[in-house]
């Protein structure tokens, strides 16, 4: 199976059993369901100290180029992909963004569908895509159809990672890779930023809530802060892309079987952010072009900010970045460079 259309099926199958017809059963109103309380799971480890900060590297012997670099993490092999760009210098701290893919995905096709790595050429930055578990990976077994599950533990969302028993602590493989890559790297760690994809952009909101101690900013694309209790050391800039015409992971929020619970809309996901940060005065706009705004909380704690930003009639997809082939994900606008407006925020923001 095609892993794009992974989370399509899981949709449609979903909508076929719920809406199929009882045999025996009368004509009447659907009774109304309990109320549905989300189920974030248990917190991460504790964070480990955040990595050093440094004016310079020694000893260092990576330069530029693609990598594939593996690490164990809970009895797991678990690997990430790497893009060093040509400019960089192993003596100089270089930032580093965390790109994470979608449920049923994998690194590779984030990296393709971000057009992440141009970017970090570009503008001088190392770009990492972990890659999640699938269901295989996670329970020992060898199903083919369990091949394109791969997850990442948000909280609420979603898939293997979510579901397991005990749940996959990806937070704190995430803490093993930023470790390990710093013994490979020379990273800026005030500039270790994280965005990602439907079930990578939950993923990154938990890492602001549990790791805001290393991550300096997030920008989740398509995907709503769907981890509770959210209590970061320190405020975290936050940049929120979605369409409004997303019918995975909706606008204004909703539920879908197979998440842990309701989750919130765009709108309500980043007010979370802007109490959070204390914002004190309210949203001007930073973008208007075509399709596509932006608004932007700027007087928030210790220098951050908020922004939302919103494609009228954008599906769930990476805003200016590769148009899936496949119908059903919705319209890809040309007219907002997500990829391009995260690394202006994310340099705008490092960590305090």
């Amino acid at each position: 199976m095609n892993s794009r259309h992974c989370l399509l099926n899981v949709l449609g199958a979903a909508a076929l059993l719920f809406t199929a017809a009882c045999p025996g059963r009368t004509a009447g109103p659907e009774p109304e369901p309990p109320p549905q309380i989300p189920d974030y799971g248990p917190p991460a480890a504790p964070a480990p100290a955040p990595l050093p900060e440094r004016a310079s590297c020694s000893g260092l012997t990576v330069g530029p180029g693609t990598y594939n670099w593996s690490l164990t993490h809970e009895g797991r092999t678990r690997f990430f992909h790497v893009y060093v760009p040509r400019g960089y210098n192993p003596a100089r701290p270089t930032p580093a963004v965390l790109s994470f893919h979608g449920y049923g995905s994998d690194e590779q096709e984030q990296e393709d569908v971000s057009r992440m790595s141009s970017q970090a050429e570009a503008r001088g930055f190392i770009a990492v895509y972990p890659r999640g578990l699938n269901q295989n990976e996670i329970a020992g077994t060898t199903d083919p159809q369990s091949a394109d599950t791969r997850s990442w533990n948000a909280g609420i969302c979603c898939g293997p990672a979510q579901l397991a028993t005990p749940r996959v602590d990806d937070v704190a493989f995430v803490d093993a890779m930023l470790a390990d890559l710093d013994t490979r790297l020379c990273l800026d760690t005030q500039r270790i930023y994280a965005t990602g994809l439907s079930n990578g952009g939950f993923f990154s909101y938990r890492l602001a809530c549990e790791r805001a101690g290393q991550i300096a900013a997030i920008a989740p694309i398509a995907g709503m802060a769907g981890f509770e209790p959210c209590s970061p050391v320190r405020p975290v800039s936050v940049m929120h892309f979605h369409g409004t015409d997303d019918q995975v992971i909706r606008y204004g929020g909703g539920t879908i079987p197979f998440l842990g619970g309701p989750y919130r809309s765009a709108e309500e996901s980043v007010a979370r952010w802007a109490h959070l940060n204390v914002c004190l005065t309210g949203a001007i706009p930073t973008y208007d072009q075509g399709d596509s705004t932006c608004s932007t909380l700027t007087n928030c704690g210790q220098g951050t900010a908020v922004t939302l930003c919103t494609v009228q009639g954008g599906g769930h997809t990476w805003p200016g970045g590769l148009i899936p082939p496949e119908a059903g994900l919705g319209n890809t606008t040309q007219d907002l460079d997500a990829t391009e407006q995260m690394w202006l925020f994310f340099q705008a923001h490092p960590r305090p």
